[in-house]
């Protein structure tokens, strides 16, 4: 199993057999700085600014499904358009869209550009409505195929989650609170959070109507001390910004505000199948350039855009596709930063088929020590990166360890 680290503009092999990747030699394989130049980690770790970019690749251990393998999942959808009988155009495109080998993405794209063409082009409501609804399907489909919900990994699948969260929260108090930028629908980062007793904003404001307030993500949290000085800030304390949406955002007019969006709760005992889709706010498209210029998107990539523009500034970019083309032209425009550093975990090792923007991240590298790229199944496994690449202790103990504890002094 091969593995490449573009650190300091030089590039390290490293090589592990298949049958030990679960085994001790795992461990001494991380531990050898030869093999994974870990003590030059730190210093990216410890800037000012800490921010994350965790893509779908971070919800494989809570079950999240790959997306784009295997069979088509809207075969339903088009056995059904299949049978109108002198379709119109439209149908026929939805047909194409639907049937498409090309990245589930880039189908609900076109679908989407589809709708709003018949909507603001043509002035065609009942098409446009027409192919909405077909598109709302889709969505729904997609989220049961595809996204895990709290009930399906709260109770046995968070370890590794809840072991990122307390170890980003475990740097010095004078820091910059952590930042969690994604593209993911799931709440495996706020359910992990909730888990350990580690308080975060989400951009909403409210206990029993949670409003969006992107004002929140700017808050801070004081503990009341005994003497007259101001209170001491909390530094286990961080933001967590769902770039494309979440299972938990409804759109809710009836509010009437900038944003018409409120949070819904979906505890660890809610089902897929009790769930209600028809407000849902969320947008698999792969541009998401035809509206991520309107509210409240435009505000989560402005802060994203933001924090990139920052000093003393680390972004360490995880199970994250390079695919999105928005997200990318963010990044590309916050290298323009001299003083931000970007980490890449990849899965895959970069090759000649690989997304452009990143094969000219790794070309950079070689030259711009300010990029760092891990590649391969080892160093950009998120159990892996969580445990052995993130040089950072655990600032709490784990649950397990507590509750072992307090059995023992109960005897």
């Amino acid at each position: 199993m091969k593995n490449f680290i573009t650190i300091d503009g030089k590039t390290i092999s490293s090589e592990l057999d298949d049958e030990l990747k679960d085994k001790p030699e795992l461990q001494n394989f991380f531990r050898d700085d030869d093999k994974v130049p870990l003590s030059k980690l730190s210093k990216y770790y410890l800037n000012e600014n800490l921010n994350f970019l965790c893509g779908s690749g971070t919800s494989v251990e809570i079950g999240g499904n790959t997306i784009n393998k295997g069979e088509n999942p809207f075969e339903e959808i088009i056995e059904e358009l299949k049978k109108i009988e002198e379709p119109k155009n439209f149908i026929t495109q939805l047909i194409k869209y639907f049937e498409s080998k090309e990245l589930l993405e880039k189908q609900f794209d076109k679908i989407n550009q589809e709708y709003l063409y018949y909507l603001n082009n043509q002035e065609n409501t009942e098409i446009a409505n027409s192919i909405k609804s077909y598109l709302d399907r889709a969505l729904k489909i997609f989220v049961n195929k595809y996204i895990p919900f709290p009930n399906e990994y709260v109770q046995d699948k968070l370890e590794i989650h809840e072991l990122f969260i307390n170890k980003i929260i475990s740097r010095k108090e004078t820091l910059n609170r952590p930042r969690i930028f994604t593209p993911n629908y799931d709440l495996a980062f706020e359910n992990a959070c909730e888990r350990i007793g580690v308080s975060y904003s989400n951009g909403f404001r409210g206990v029993h109507m949670r409003k969006f307030d992107p004002d929140t993500f700017h808050d801070e949290t004081y503990v009341k001390q005994d003497s007259q000085e101001k209170g001491k800030r909390i530094s286990t304390y961080l933001n967590i910004y769902k770039l494309h949406g979440s299972i938990s955002w409804q759109y809710a007019e009836n509010i009437n505000d900038l944003y018409n969006l409120k949070e819904i709760q979906i505890s660890d005992t809610s089902s897929k199948d009790s769930f209600g889709f028809d407000s849902l706010m969320i947008y698999p498209i792969q541009t998401k350039k035809s509206y991520s210029l309107d509210l409240p998107y435009s505000e989560l990539f402005r802060n994203f855009s933001k924090c990139l523009t920052e000093s003393q500034n680390t972004l360490v970019i995880i199970g994250y596709s390079f695919l999105d083309e928005h997200i990318n032209d963010i990044i590309r425009v916050g290298l323009y930063n001299p003083n931000l550093s970007v980490i890449v975990h990849s899965y895959s090792i970069i090759e000649d088929s690989s997304p452009s923007f990143l094969k000219t991240l790794k070309n950079r590298s070689l030259s711009d020590t300010r990029i760092v790229i891990f590649e391969g199944a080892l160093v950009g496994d998120f159990k892996n990166i969580v445990k052995y690449l993130i040089p950072l202790n655990s600032f709490l103990p784990p649950k397990e360890t507590i509750i072992e504890t307090l059995k023992e002094l109960t005897k």
